[in-house]
């Protein structure tokens, strides 16, 4: 089992190196994801990570709608990582959690509160929205959303940073809080930056 750990430890470590490599200065996220991050980590009782984390970015602080670059919140992520899957049993679930948390955050944002008043509740128009929602929280990517059938669509991701499990929590968090049930979100890794997702309910 530990071995298994260390194993999972060492992928994603290589795995954000990978992606960070990839970034440009341009590429950027909003200080309201980065500061969700610090308290994420926060809530965990750790004071010592978060400055470690904070350290990593190469930022003194965030202010909530200024833009940072998108490699100081992928710092932070592989700083966190360890600990948070600690806390939530494995890698991959770290990271969906980080998902829910980014969601949240953006839905208790003044952007999220007025994507909220768009969307009415409706489960549909949240997702036809969502491409619209990712390019408000990102300089970067691409973002297609097409419908297989009632409620069933897919959402297609490229050229953006965060590996799968992150959008898969980021997605079950805005879902899951529609008037709809059995909510499922399967994603998968295309290409180093590129993903897409299976969504579903009934």
């Amino acid at each position: 089992m530990a071995e298994q750990k260390n194993q999972a430890a060492e992928y994603w470590e290589r795995d954000f190196a990978r992606r960070i490599a990839l970034m440009r200065p341009s590429d950027t996220a909003r200080g309201v994801f980065c500061i969700g991050l610090l308290r994420a980590v926060g809530e965990l009782g750790d004071g010592v990570m978060v400055s470690r984390c904070l350290a990593a970015s190469g930022e003194k602080e965030f202010v909530e709608f200024f833009n940072y670059p998108m490699a100081s919140y992928l710092r932070m992520v592989a700083t966190a990582i360890r600990l948070l899957a600690v806390e939530h049993g494995s890698f991959d679930e770290a990271l969906r959690q980080l998902g829910r948390r980014a969601a949240r955050d953006f839905r208790e944002s003044k952007a999220g509160k007025a994507m909220g008043v768009m969307h009415g509740g409706d489960a549909r128009r949240l997702l036809d929205s969502l491409p619209i929602v990712y390019r408000v929280s990102l300089s970067f990517g691409e973002f297609d959303l097409s419908w297989v059938g009632p409620g069933r669509a897919r959402f297609s991701l490229k050229n953006t940073f965060m590996p799968f499990p992150f959008h898969e929590g980021t997605l079950l968090e805005l879902l899951e809080k529609m008037p709809v049930q059995r909510v499922t979100v399967l994603g998968r890794q295309t290409d180093v930056l590129d993903s897409e997702y299976d969504i579903s309910w009934e």
